[in-house]
């Protein structure tokens, strides 16, 4: 049998994939980025330097990460796409059996934040508080029994000089993952995605997706029973077919209620202003509801997709890829409050996207350290100390003793 690899080793090779086009100057940055977030489990660039403990005072150790930060050599775009090739054939294995796609626009805030370059206004998405930061885009692939892998972040500013629209910042994402995601992958949004431009490109894209409708909206869907709004579509079909949803990795699951409405067309708006079917649409929705206490909120959820539900196996099957969504919003903040995210410290723009990045890059190893050896991993988590079993999201113990492991086991240190 082949001897299992050190997590040093594997750490090695990680770097060396993700920054197999940098130059060297880079790609040491680039592995120095990763161990100080690793260790340290901060984004500051002091706190980076301390893991990296060079005979050296601290602010010079500082200053090259500044440069490096900052580095216009540095591809950003050659890491992300090395990043997904590496990733990529982990969705075609048998632990993501057409993966579900979970998209996910989240925010930093920075309250405090004076000299950082192109504060925009967001609104918090804890206090729901408008505030200045900046937004992400976070795409994340859920697979059998709740299993997890990042595939890409990215951060944007309203303010910057390339933005154009947040439509256009978010598709641009898309269409970057697209290529190396299985074709028949199903991609879950949430309301914030309930919009026509939205349908159009996913349709274009030839994606397979299921999105929550805002049920308050005054959009309307044509249906067999006829054309209302989401709401008074819940009240005219309520749910009342009974499934049970997994909860993600575990063995409990939880009683809704479901129901759904077939052969949906949207709206078309004319130059009046008046909305009629647009006969011209090809894409055929369902709309699946679903009620219980294993929902967030008390309202009910009302789901577009454009997967021909016909059963009710079919709507539970849509209600569950749903759900599956949320998870995302779990490694949001485990990267926030992981890698103090929201403390991002930059005085250039590239550095601020650069650092969201990295974060994002150094949870993606701990998603491959996951999707290996199972044993391997568990000694890793044991290594934190807690009551109880290993639980199945163990990211954060994960990260407690990771970096002490790869500080004993890296020759010295990076």
């Amino acid at each position: 049998m082949p001897r299992e690899k050190s997590i040093a080793e594997r750490f090695e090779a990680y770097v060396e994939a993700v920054g197999a086009r940098l130059h060297k100057p880079n790609l040491r940055f680039l592995r120095d980025a990763l161990f100080g977030l690793l260790e340290n489990r901060s984004t500051l660039l002091s706190e980076i330097g301390r893991a990296l403990n060079e005979p050296r005072r601290l602010i010079h150790t500082e200053k090259r990460l500044s440069r490096g930060l900052a580095s216009r050599r540095y591809n950003d775009d050659a890491v992300e796409a090395e990043y997904l090739k590496l990733v990529a054939p982990t969705l075609r294995d048998e632990r993501f059996p057409r993966p579900t796609i979970a998209v996910d626009v989240t925010d930093i805030t920075k309250p405090k934040a004076r000299k950082m370059p192109y504060l925009a206004g967001v609104r918090d998405g804890s206090t729901g508080q408008l505030g200045l930061g900046y937004n992400l885009i976070c795409l994340e692939a859920v697979g059998a029994r709740g299993r997890r892998l990042p595939l890409m972040t990215r951060l944007f500013s309203s303010t910057s000089p390339e933005y154009t629209s947040n439509n256009a910042s978010i598709m641009a994402a898309i269409r970057a993952t697209i290529p190396y995601v299985p074709k028949d992958a199903f991609w879950a949004f949430d309301s914030g995605f309930d919009g026509r431009t939205f349908f159009e490109r996913f349709n274009e894209l030839g994606l397979r997706y299921a999105i929550r409708l805002t049920l308050q909206g005054k959009r309307k869907l044509f249906t067999p029973v006829g054309a209302m709004t989401p709401s008074a579509l819940v009240e005219k079909c309520p749910p009342t077919h009974r499934h049970r949803t997994r909860k993600q990795g575990r063995s409990s699951s939880t009683e809704l209620k479901i129901g759904w409405v077939s052969d949906v067309y949207t709206q078309y708006y004319r130059p009046d202003g008046n909305t009629v079917l647009n006969k011209s649409e090809t894409t055929r929705y369902s709309v699946v509801f679903a009620s219980g206490h294993g929902l967030l909120g008390k309202e009910p959820l009302a789901i577009l997709t454009n997967e021909d539900v016909r059963t009710a196996e079919d709507a539970g099957r849509i209600v569950d890829i749903y759900l599956e969504r949320w998870g995302v919003e779990e490694a949001n903040r485990f990267a926030k409050q992981g890698f103090d995210l929201e403390n991002l410290r930059a005085l250039t723009w590239t550095g601020v996207k650069r650092m969201a990045q990295l974060v994002y890059l150094a949870y993606g190893f701990l998603a491959q350290l996951v999707h290996g050896p199972r044993e391997q991993t568990e000694r890793i988590a044991a290594t934190f100390k807690a009551f109880g079993p290993v639980p199945t999201y163990l990211y954060y113990r994960l990260l407690e003793g990771i970096g002490r492991l790869l500080r004993r086991t890296m020759d010295g240190g990076p």
